[in-house]
């Protein structure tokens, strides 16, 4: 009996609960409250005792955990007692079964050990906004293939197409509930939402999982919000704090374009300064406020129209008309009309050519200077003509062979069956045929549009409002006529294989 007095003792001691001692003192009750406190036998009576448990279960209830008390001459406790023991104290969920087994195998007394652990919540995790575009792009020199480093190109434009994906968002998810080891559900927290970051010109996408743009332009993160724009402004000059520029949109330069340096845009380009020996390449139309000095070496290319007050040394192609106040010693190509306005209205020095007519109110200069004016179709144009008639040409005899060797190759078939070799021959000889009946038809449309601007650039004409000097020679079509003196108030145009002078009429 002392010694039981002394195990009962020992088991207070590793229980650690103050509390719970002095109401097993003064109670006589080994069973202790559900949180925290563990079970401790009823004091023992004179005689043999058997094996007994405790039982504690953590305050948070996500774990129990066990301790055997020795018998005194009494009984072991089984399997199924403990069992027992651990649904009377409400322990449904995470039982170990290998521990119990171990535990009565091993017979480890006064120890105490973990036979139930509940599962823990698992949060839900937050959503994420995953963006398809830099939305903190600075500019950063070009490194070309050489390792040399081209400070001309930032690289900080983010350009984007219409429908492209600029962001897209992984939705949040409401995280998986816990479970205490008295079969009590513990909640988990769901992920936090995120709004797609839809800014100006942007939509979202029907499955609301993507943020899409609704224009060409360029995408820029303002206030955490993605904002597109179909106008790339630049508020002074295109420089080296700027870099070149190439946008997908329209551009609008408050200041000069420097030399050396390019704009490229897939929209028009303005620019309000002075464009100084640089490249303007726009897929629409070139306004320059001011206008070109391009010092030999700058050129603008427009797919559209180019207006501008002056162009001085540099170089101009434009599928569209050409307006300018003076054009001097210039390369200037026009797929339209070359017109001079206001005051001045100069053409000296260079080469001018425009596919319809040309007008000015001066060409040449009393010095004689050199000064070249072309109207009519564009030797490029006339190559392209040429060598579509050429190739038309060979494709139709070619056609014609084809069709001579499949109506042969036809007769044979229906006489015998083809070798494997012949059979080829067709296979390749269809094939032919087909691709020729796409590209011939394509041909003759492009020879038919070629044609109508050959017949159309016949009838250019030159007007001069006021003088052409000696030193400037003319060309309409395949006739040419140089001016040896001063002519006033003319128009140029070709007439029966010449170029003729008449009274002016623009």
């Amino acid at each position: 009996m002392k010694r039981r007095k002394n195990l009962e003792n020992n088991i207070h001691g590793t229980a650690s609960d103050k509390a719970l001692n002095e109401l097993s003192n003064k109670s006589g009750n080994a069973e202790t409250p559900d949180e925290g406190n563990g079970e401790i036998a009823e004091p023992l009576p004179e005689g043999p005792q058997d094996e007994e448990i405790i039982i504690r279960i953590s305050r948070d209830r996500m774990k129990a955990s066990v301790m055997l008390l020795p018998p005194d001459g009494g009984r072991m406790l089984t399997y199924e007692d403990i069992m027992q023991k651990l649904k009377e104290k409400g322990i449904s969920y995470g039982i170990d079964e290998k521990a119990i087994h171990e535990l009565l195998n091993n017979r480890p007394y006064e120890r105490t050990i973990v036979v139930a652990e509940g599962r823990a919540p698992q949060n839900g995790k937050d959503a994420v906004i995953t963006y398809h575009i830099d939305p903190n792009k600075t500019g950063k020199p070009k490194i070309n293939s050489d390792g040399t480093v081209d400070y001309h190109w930032l690289n900080n434009i983010e350009n984007v197409s219409r429908g492209q994906i600029l962001a897209t968002l992984t939705p949040p998810t409401n995280g998986i509930p816990g479970m205490t080891v008295t079969g009590d559900p513990v909640p988990s927290r769901p992920g936090r939402p995120l709004p797609l970051p839809k800014g100006k010109n942007t939509r979202i996408s029907e499955d609301g999982l993507k943020l899409l743009s609704a224009i060409d332009g360029k995408a820029e993160v303002i206030n955490q919000r993605i904002h597109v724009y179909s106008v790339h402004e630049v508020t002074g000059n295109v420089d080296n704090s700027t870099g070149n520029i190439d946008f997908i949109g329209n551009v609008i330069i408050h200041g000069n374009v420097l030399s050396g340096f390019e704009v490229r845009a897939g929209g028009s380009i303005e620019v309000r300064g002075v464009v100084e020996g640089a490249t303007l390449i726009a897929q629409k139309d070139v306004l320059l406020r001011k206008g070109f000095q391009g010092m030999r070496k700058g050129i603008i290319k427009a797919e559209g129209s180019v207006a501008a007050r002056f162009i001085e040394n540099g170089t101009v192609f434009a599928k569209g008309d050409v307006i300018v106040e003076t054009i001097m010693h210039s390369d200037v190509v026009s797929g339209g009309y070359i017109k001079l306005v206001d005051d001045k209205a100069l053409i000296v020095g260079g080469k001018v050519h425009a596919i319809l007519g040309i007008s000015a109110l001066t060409i040449g200069s009393p010095m004689a200077t050199r000064t070249l004016l072309e109207v009519g179709i564009s030797p490029e144009v006339r190559d392209e003509y040429n060598l579509l008639k050429e190739k038309l040409m060979q494709m139709e005899r070619d056609l014609t062979k084809v069709e001579q060797i499949l109506a042969m190759l036809g007769r044979m078939e229906s006489s015998s069956q083809l070798s494997v070799h012949k059979q080829l021959i067709k296979q390749r000889a269809i094939k032919t045929k087909i691709k020729y009946g796409v590209k011939i038809p394509e041909i003759r449309n492009r020879l038919n549009e070629l044609e109508e601007m050959l017949s159309e650039v016949a009838k250019g004409k030159i007007h001069v409002r006021k003088t052409v000097y000696p030193g400037v020679s003319i060309t309409i079509g395949p006739s040419s006529l140089h001016i040896k003196d001063a002519v006033q108030y003319v128009t140029f145009k070709r007439d029966e294989g010449e170029i003729v002078q008449v009274p002016y009429e623009g």
